[in-house]
């Protein structure tokens, strides 16, 4: 360890120490990776009963906690690990009262109202709430939900990837891709956020990429007991996003030893092909995937110390969707390439209660991947050459120590180690050719590696005092990140026509040497990589909060966080920045330090606690991730130089349309003359008055218990401010690149907005489950990337206002249903089943580099609906001149911009009894039962999975193909891809025996 992160983490542990010396703190109703019981109790006519003895008794390893009830009547246990619990309540004349298989879940706080009776010859009154008769939240305003191991466990996942359960909650879906390193990962796009931001704890540990956004490391499915999604509103304990909080809870040992192992099959005799597929080609992808999962738990000394450990591993022969070039047809052909997998997940904890004021856990996590998958696109669709090979490897450590200072106080230590590894390269050495429907060539991300470690220490307190619940504590992280980016090496390529119209170059042929480019991009130095090994980050927070019962129907969840980021914005290098831009500089640069995030929260219940009324509004500041950095320190005009040069239609006579023979053409592409300035990013500076996005939340919700159903119904809207996007702000002569060059700010100017409906039914029982959930919803932003402002800008840098339109996945409505039923003879039926409506869609130029200027951002699918309407807005550009004197072509009137999606999974399985606790479950599960088509896209530059570029059939003016477009509107790839969630309808065969 470094002096200086030693001396980090030391100071880091003296701050959290002192914080807890110094406050009282409460708590909270999304605690990290733990669960809160709370109650009341009184006689049988109301009298509340002071120093009632409570015993709360963790049924899986005997652990137990006690408290007595305060001067209100009033008792609350925190710290709590999720299960199944037996409390006993005793007081002196009064019959001891005892529940049984009590079910606290993480992030939540369980209130019981409890009416002792008066004695009659000792009696012991037993009351079974193996399911507690409330389940209303008659204390918080968070809009959340508890994804439960019932449902981690039963419900068919198309991969065994436990993060895409939490698109049950309403008010999230899935996310587009956004960068090379997360092809294989599943992203949360939150109440309208893009899956960058968020924040993923496991065990109460930082989980995040922060180098560029999204979820880390994965943890097996056998792993993982429970968790929690808080999509919006949740209190000052938590942070770090602006959107949602994932809240994982790992598995640990118990009292008796219990294990499980599975298997996993699936072979393409039993898969259907995607439906864009061309099937004249007479090809079937290869696919087979074996998935293992072995988990095993128990004690070490009982009711002392326990022991879990789980391995899981996928061998998947895979295949992506690919497109080639038929040059005689004039036809993009979709076939298949190969996309294998290899993912081995390691978890190890181990628990420890030395005394009955203190408990330890340690769990030890692993994760090595290595994968061929289509690199970050641009266009609908790539071909083979731009798939890329990714090797990552995982490690976390992480150690949790509460110690019970009194019934009433509790404080939590959390450290946490992990780092990242991630190489990617690609499959074949060439330029990267984006053509107007298909991203050819390989990918100019490519070659890069990227390094992430992280140390955290957190503290935090529990003090109940009388009605008041309190919380506090603090945090600091200190993330060091590293890039090697052996980006534009072997360069990009403009093409702005699909196949060559004619013979332009006058060699007698018609070839590809006859197709027209705009500009070709390279590094000047495509011997060297850029190298940033030091792009770091300490990470300080503090919060306070106190949930205040003012009475039994009405509290108050009041709640203040800081947050600090020390470095995201270069502070400390400001003094080496290019000499040419400080002209540009506005002052000097300074931390972003007036995060403060006030946070004010009620519940009021009818006095039945079977409705309650909640609402809020927080704010609250998402990180800025590393990747900032790297733009700033890496286009700063001398670190990586791109040469921008001019391609063969800067050559071209506008009278015959030919180049002369010295032209560039594709097969000596990079050397036309350079054009100054003119790069992909020009000189980035990030603005001395960028700021962590903030996104202000109100809600506003109400609650039902019907029977064992809870209905809910909330409203949210979120506002946020100070998003990040890049604004060219003027030129400057650069004798590097010998002429002048753009200077683009990265600054936080724009804002995101969100507008929900979120309606769910869930039930819980112990035969049958099943959530419901519904989302009516709007977003807009400014920009397809909500924090790295890399590629194409705003069409007027001036008037950022022409940028506002709905974010690339807005769904405005959304549904789900997942449900666990319990049939005659041990058979199980589970099912999730999805519906959403379509996305939208950018509408772009015909050299597909920017969308129609005139437009709104993704205006398919919400200015215009069909393509006749898109046609009589082209006619309406085209008879005033067309867009800079170049008329439009026309698309088919049955063009299409977008495509609902509904797709059904079941899974079928019988479980036979080996012996008392022995169990053999075959299964069987079908995804996308009904075959449904559901065109879809990958990328969050087309999101939609339609051809959006305005393509013109010849680009010979005197040709009428050169008015027209065929190919815009149709469909190009579906959800899921090949066989992913949402695509041809699969089957998969499973066997887990358990005991």
């Amino acid at each position: 360890m470094s002096r200086n992160l030693m001396a980090v983490s030391i100071g880091s542990i003296l701050a959290s120490l002192f914080l807890s010396l110094v406050s009282a703190t409460a708590t909270s109703p999304q605690q990290l990776a733990t669960a809160t019981l709370s109650g009341r109790v009184a006689d049988q006519t109301g009298a509340i009963i002071s120093g009632a003895q409570i015993q709360i008794t963790n049924r899986a390893t005997g652990a137990r906690r006690e408290t007595a009830t305060n001067a209100d009547g009033l008792f609350t246990v925190t710290n709590l690990a999720p299960g199944l619990y037996e409390i006993s309540i005793v007081a002196p004349g009064f019959a001891e009262k005892n529940y049984r298989d009590i079910q606290l879940r993480v992030g939540q706080t369980l209130t019981l109202e409890i009416a002792l009776d008066v004695p009659r010859l000792q009696e012991e009154v037993v009351a079974d709430l193996s399911e507690p008769a409330q389940l209303v939240n008659t204390t918080g305003s968070v809009i959340d939900g508890v994804i439960s191991s019932a449902a981690i466990e039963n419900l068919p996942l198309n991969g065994r990837n436990f993060l895409e359960l939490a698109l049950l909650a309403p008010g999230n879906a899935p996310a587009p891709n956004f960068d090379p390193t997360k092809t294989n990962t599943v992203e949360i796009s939150s109440a309208g956020q893009l899956g960058r931001g968020g924040n993923v704890t496991v065990d109460g540990a930082d989980n995040n990429d922060d180098v560029v956004g999204g979820p880390l490391q994965n943890i097996s499915q056998e792993a993982v007991q429970e968790f929690q999604i808080a999509t919006s509103r949740f209190s000052a304990e938590l942070g770090r996003s602006g959107s949602s909080i994932i809240n994982i809870v790992t598995k640990s040992g118990t009292n008796e030893i219990h294990g499980a192992g599975s298997f996993f099959w699936r072979d393409d005799k039993l898969q259907g092909l995607p439906a864009t597929f061309d099937r004249s080609s007479g090809q079937k992808p290869p696919f087979d995937r074996e998935q293992y999962a072995v988990a095993l738990g128990g004690p070490f000394v009982r009711n002392c110390a326990w022991w879990f450990g789980s391995v899981e591993y996928r061998d998947q022969n895979g295949a992506v969707l690919v497109g080639t070039r038929d040059v005689t047809r004039r036809t993009i052909v979709r076939s298949f390439a190969p996309a294998p997998l290899n993912d081995l997940l390691v978890t190890e904890r181990n628990d420890w209660h030395p005394s009955d004021r203190d408990q330890l856990s340690f769990r030890y996590s692993y994760q090595r991947a290595s994968d061929v998958a289509a690199s970050t696109l641009i266009r609908a669709i790539g071909s083979a050459s731009q798939r890329q090979k990714s090797r990552n490897i995982y490690h976390s450590l992480v150690t949790n120590w509460t110690h019970i200072i009194s019934p009433t106080a509790v404080n939590n230590l959390t450290f946490s180690e992990s780092n990242f590894f991630n190489r990617i390269q690609p499959l074949q050495i060439a330029p990267q050719l984006t053509f107007p429907s298909l991203q050819d060539g390989a990918s100019f991300r490519v070659p890069q590696q990227t390094t992430q470690n992280r140390l955290q220490f957190a503290n935090s307190v529990s003090w109940t005092r009388g009605t008041h619940a309190l919380h506090f504590g603090g945090e600091i992280q200190r993330v060091d990140a590293g890039f090697d980016l052996g980006v534009f090496r072997q360069g990009r390529i403009e093409l702005i026509e699909d196949f060559p119209a004619f013979d332009r170059n006058s060699d007698g042929r018609v070839d590809d040497d006859d197709l027209l480019f705009a500009i070709t991009l390279r590094s000047a130095t495509p011997d060297r990589d850029l190298a940033i090994p030091d792009a770091d980050n300490t990470y300080l927070a503090f919060f306070i909060q106190d949930d205040w019962q003012i009475n039994r129907r009405l509290t108050l969840n009041l709640g203040l966080r800081y947050e600090l980021d020390t470095d995201v914005k270069n502070v400390s290098r400001f003094n080496q920045l290019n000499p040419l831009i400080l002209p540009f500089v506005k002052g000097p640069r300074r931390r972003d330090t007036n995060n403060w995030g006030p946070r004010f929260g009620f519940n009021w219940s009818t006095s039945s606690g079977r409705t309650s009324v909640h609402g809020g509004y927080g704010i609250y500041y998402d990180r800025v991730t590393l990747e900032l950095q790297s733009l700033e320190r890496g286009l700063d005009g001398r670190s990586l130089v791109i040469e921008v040069r001019a391609g063969n239609l800067f050559y071209l006579d506008p009278i015959t349309g030919r180049f002369p023979p010295f032209a560039p053409t594709l097969s000596n592409p990079f050397t036309g003359f350079i054009l100054p300035g003119a790069g992909a990013g020009g000189i980035n500076i990030i603005d001395s008055g960028l700021q962590n996005p903030m996104v202000q939340q109100m809600n506003l919700g109400l609650q039902h218990q019907i029977g064992d159903i809870l209905v809910r119904a909330d409203y949210l809207h979120a506002l946020g401010t100070h998003f990040i996007i890049g604004r060219e702000i003027g030129t400057v002569f650069n004798p590097v690149v010998g002429g002048p060059d753009r200077v683009v700010n990265l600054e936080s100017s724009v804002k995101t907005k969100y507008d929900g409906l979120l309606l769910s039914v869930e039930r819980r029982s112990r035969r049958n489950q099943f959530r419901a959930s519904y989302t009516l919803s709007k977003a807009f932003n400014y920009a397809n990337d909500d924090q790295i402002p890399f590629s194409i800008g705003p069409i007027d840098p001036n008037n950022l206002r022409l940028e506002y339109g709905p974010t690339p996945n807005d769904q405005r409505h959304r549904f789900t249903f997942a449900g666990t039923f319990e049939l005659p003879r041990h058979v199980r039926l589970s099912s999730i089943w999805t519906l959403a409506s379509g996305v939208p869609m950018d509408i772009l130029m015909p050299d597909g580099l920017t969308r129609i200027p005139v437009l709104q951002r993704n205006a398919g699918g919400r200015l215009f609906h069909t393509g006749a309407e898109l046609n009589a807005f082209i006619r309406q550009i085209n008879a005033s001149g067309g867009i800079n004197g170049q008329l439009l072509p026309l698309v088919s009137d049955g063009a299409r911009f977008n495509d609902s999606f509904n797709s059904l999974d079941l899974r079928l399985s019988k479980s036979f009894k080996l012996s008392d606790r022995a169990s053999l479950e075959p299964m069987v599960e079908v995804f996308n039962l009904f075959n449904v088509t559901n065109v879809l896209g990958v990328s969050n530059v087309n999101y939609s999975g339609f051809a959006n570029v305005l393509s013109r059939d010849n680009n010979d003016p005197a040709s009428p193909g050169y008015l027209r477009s065929s190919s815009f509107g149709r469909p190009v790839t579906t959800a899921g891809g090949v066989f992913g969630s949402g695509g041809p309808r699969a089957f998969q065969l499973a066997v887990r025996f358990a005991f």
